[in-house]
Parts: C-alpha cells; sequence; structure tokens
C-alpha cells in the first residue's frame, strides 16, 4: 500500500480480506502533522463549543437531554457541514480513495461523525450493531465503506473497535432493538441507539490500531465497542462512502443522518423488527 496526498492504494490481498470478513486495519493513513490541524477542529466539536447542533450533539451511550458533563461517549455528527473547513481534507480525500477501491467509482461521502469516549467512563460503550440498521429501507443499493480515524491510540483498555468477522455477508439484517434507553416506539425521540444480540457462533475480534491508523468496515458488519476503562481519551473521527445512486436517494427522502431528520422512525424500525432484507454486496 501507498499513501499520497489524496491517495491510498490498497493491495490486492487488503481488497480481498475486506471482501472476505467485512473489515480492514490500516496503518499511517493520516500523518502526526496531517492530524495536529485537523485535532483543534475536533476539538471544539467534543467540548461542545459548535452551537446550534440540537440532537447532532448528543451522548451516543444514553438518552437525549443527558447534561453534557454526565456524557459518556460525547457524538457530533455531520461537523462538516456545521464546520464546512472540514471538507475535502485530507483524511477525507483518502478515504474517499480506500472506498473507491472497495466498492467503486461511485463511492461518495455521505457522512461525517466526531466520537470521543471519556476517561474511566464503563458506560462509554457503543452497542453493537450493523450500521445498516440505522439507516432507512429501500436503498437502491447498499454498498458501503466507513473509514474511522484514531486520534487517539486505541486499545481494548479504552474501547476500542470490536467485530463480528464475515457477519457482512449473512443474508438478511439481523433485528435491531431500541437501546434500555428507548421505552416508546418514537425511540428517535428519546435516544437514537439501537442494538443486535450476538449469537452463540458469534466470533469477536477487537482491533486495537495506533493514533494516525483507521479500521474500515462494511454496513452489514456487527460491531460495537465496550467502555474506556483508562485515564486518557479515545477519540475517533468517522467517515462514511456509499454508493452516489443511494445518498441521493437518503437526500430525496430527508434523510442526511443528522438526528435532527424528520424521519417515520416507526416505520423503519417495524421493518427492521420483520427481517426486512436488503439487497446489496
Amino acid at each position: 500500500m501507498t499513501r499520497s496526498e489524496t491517495e491510498f492504494t490498497l493491495s490486492p490481498a487488503q481488497i480481498s480480506a475486506y471482501q472476505r470478513d467485512g473489515y480492514l486495519v490500516l496503518e499511517d493513513v493520516v500523518t502526526e502533522a496531517e492530524l495536529a490541524a485537523l485535532e483543534p477542529i475536533f476539538q471544539r466539536f467534543i467540548e461542545g463549543r459548535v452551537a446550534g447542533m440540537g440532537r447532532d450533539f448528543c451522548d451516543m451511550s444514553g438518552p437525549y437531554g443527558r447534561a453534557f458533563e454526565d456524557f459518556n461517549l460525547v457524538n457530533a455528527v455531520l461537523p462538516r457541514v456545521y464546520d464546512p473547513s472540514l471538507v475535502d481534507n485530507v483524511f477525507e480525500q483518502r478515504a474517499t480513495s480506500i472506498a473507491r477501491q472497495l466498492i467503486g467509482d461511485d463511492a461518495t461521502l455521505d457522512y461525517d461523525q466526531f466520537l470521543a469516549k471519556r476517561p474511566r467512563r464503563a458506560g462509554a460503550v457503543f452497542a453493537w450493531h450493523q450500521d445498516l440498521g440505522y439507516w432507512p429501507t429501500g436503498t437502491p443499493d447498499t454498498r458501503t465503506v466507513t473509514c474511522s480515524l484514531a486520534l487517539d491510540d486505541a486499545t481494548p483498555a479504552n474501547g476500542c473497535l470490536q467485530v463480528v468477522p464475515g457477519s457482512h455477508r449473512e443474508p438478511a439484517l439481523r433485528p435491531h432493538r431500541p437501546s434500555a434507553w428507548s421505552t416508546a416506539p418514537e425511540l428517535r425521540e428519546e435516544a437514537h441507539t439501537l442494538t443486535v444480540e450476538l449469537g452463540a457462533e458469534d466470533r469477536v475480534v477487537s482491533l486495537p490500531v495506533k493514533r494516525g491508523c483507521i479500521t474500515v468496515h462494511d454496513e452489514r458488519t456487527v460491531h460495537g465497542s465496550p467502555g474506556n476503562g483508562t485515564d486518557g481519551w479515545r477519540r475517533t473521527y468517522v467517515v462514511a462512502h456509499r454508493s452516489r445512486a443511494t445518498v441521493a436517494y437518503e437526500r430525496s427522502i430527508g434523510f442526511t443522518h443528522s438526528h435532527n431528520d424528520a424521519i417515520s422512525w416507526t416505520t423503519h424500525l417495524q421493518a427492521l423488527e420483520a427481517g426486512s432484507p436488503h439487497s446489496g454486496s
């Protein structure tokens, strides 16, 4: 693999591994100097210093309305919308290069997200899920590539990503249910988080990565992460790519990945609970 100003070239073996396992770990995707340029922007969001975000600034481990000091897993959705200086930054460009090698030249950026697990927060858990469970049913093409950049070393101790290899090849999406914080059918009025159950046959693999490295996963890959038991933060910058046609479909129905979107989540969840299959690779 090679890295240039805008490209990150994968080997045939890496492409094959992604298709087989539903994930990759890529080293040294972003340099220390490039990280240093991104960090001040990241910190403004994670410290709650960007106004007007509504539910796009929340705790992914708990309900909306929780006081900021009580956030365990700080979540800032769509930072490039609230700060356009992020558009076309070096990580976005390299992630686009990776996505196009994995799912085709029509891969386009769908959404971005900043995440940070506070130190010594056992509750900073990202529940087991498939990304597709959060998205509207009926999309014409579910191919996707999600790249997660480590701004801190991610380890099992501070809650690094965990995956179930090969789960992306299951014929149907697993049934998702509301998190424990959601008690009503209109769960998105209370909290954003969905979760799936792991089966006895599921093999869980942890993906520790160094600062500047990334994990890459498919939208059907079952994944999650445990809490942070260390004295330091675990910060992650996520960008997701889907096909151009799928992004256009999402926007046509008013879906932008914002937690402020006016989407009929009750209908969406009913389809998920019924095990509605999605097309895709």
